[in-house]
């Protein structure tokens, strides 16, 4: 009796298997996006053996089948779960089973409709104009090879080299386009047998794993600028042909230009010592000029430094209204250090007196 179940499940597994395209169709008429293209469902894929194992249907505490579920555990509870516990406290956030399948169904739907479906017309969409332009190189070279298939074998060689690496450089990223496409393609597939399914357990299981898994594929980003272009393959052929052509104008030419070079070299050197020599003389005169001037201030600046009578100090700013510690009486000094003489009634007065310095 132990392997009628057993043998049951592995026949339901292998129809499933057969019917995955047909299943696939089906899906589609019944679900809700109605605007999805028929393309995009095409390449679901059957999620590998034993990946969404069905949970037991009833409670493994009390033994009484489910009828609530965790979103903070995130597992299905029965009615004595939330009563005798685990799950009687405020710290778990209980709904009711087909509440929670309809809430995080629609949450998955409008994601997979918002952004993995436009996830995915893109990745195609890139796919084309890949190649595209993967048919470009293939028609360019085919131009190319044309004409230097009846002359040179190592062009054809070089260009054939120059093309792998270009259609290299395509088809991977063809591979990585195609990867990211195949995993949404999985996850769709996933989507609907998980919903399609009459126990919602399964499903609401899977349900992080199967959100998480969206946004980690509509925020991966992809490159959408094809930087491998047919238009710079090599044209050895061409270009061999337009130097042959030139080689002998070109020889002359540069005959022509040495003589030319060469006398421009020699004039120049010519032209060169004399501005030099006139630039040293202009040089030297202006640098003379300049020191008979510095000289002529220096000696009218002298003219205007006064200092004081008594003590010899500057006539600068911190000096002005302070106090001359020499001039405190009347009294006859033994040295002053300016010509004039200040008034009788400035003896005494401990204040400056400023004047033209002796020489």
């Amino acid at each position: 009796m132990a392997d009628a179940p057993a043998k049951k499940k592995k026949s339901t597994s292998s129809k499933q298997d057969k019917s995955q395209a047909g299943s696939v169709k089906s899906k589609k008429e019944k679900s809700v996006v109605d605007d999805i293209p028929e393309e995009i469902h095409q390449p679901l894929q059957q999620p590998p053996p034993d990946t969404f194992a069905l949970p037991p249907r009833n409670c493994i505490h009390h033994n009484i089948p489910f009828q609530y579920f965790c979103e903070a555990c995130e597992e299905p509870v029965c009615q004595q779960c939330m009563v005798l516990g685990p799950h009687n406290t405020q710290l778990h956030r209980i709904n009711k089973l087909t509440d929670s399948f309809k809430q995080r169904s629609n949450k998955i739907q409008e994601s997979i409709q918002a952004n993995l479906l436009t996830k995915r017309e893109q990745l195609l969409a890139q796919i084309h104009r890949i190649e595209y332009r993967i048919e470009e190189i293939k028609y360019v070279k085919t131009i190319i090879e044309r004409d230097a298939r009846a002359e040179f074998g190592g062009v054809l060689e070089r260009l054939k080299s120059s093309e792998g690496s270009k259609l290299a450089l395509l088809h991977h990223e063809i591979t990585e386009l195609q990867r990211d496409l195949d995993q949404i393609n999985e996850i769709g597939s996933q989507f609907y047998d998980l919903k399609e399914q009459a126990d919602p357990c399964p499903f609401l299981l899977k349900s992080r794993q199967l959100y998480e898994t969206i946004e980690y594929l509509v925020a991966k980003p992809f490159k959408i600028q094809i930087d491998v272009y047919p238009y710079d393959l090599p044209r050895e052929l061409t270009e061999l042909r337009l130097q042959l052509q030139k080689a002998s104008a070109q020889s002359q030419l540069l005959e022509f230009k040495n003589e030319v070079i060469w006398k421009l070299i020699n004039d120049k050197q010519v032209d060169e010592e004399k501005l030099k020599q006139e630039l040293e003389r202009q040089a030297a005169q202006e640098i003379n000029e300049w020191a008979a001037l510095v000289d002529k201030f220096s000696n009218e600046l002298k003219k205007y430094q006064q200092v004081c009578y008594y003590c010899g100090c500057k006539m600068e700013k911190q000096y002005v209204n302070s106090v001359c510690n020499l001039n405190k009486g009347e009294q006859d000094y033994d040295r002053v250090f300016c010509h004039e003489h200040p008034p009788a009634n400035h003896q005494g007065t401990g204040r400056h007196f400023f004047s033209d310095p002796i020489q």
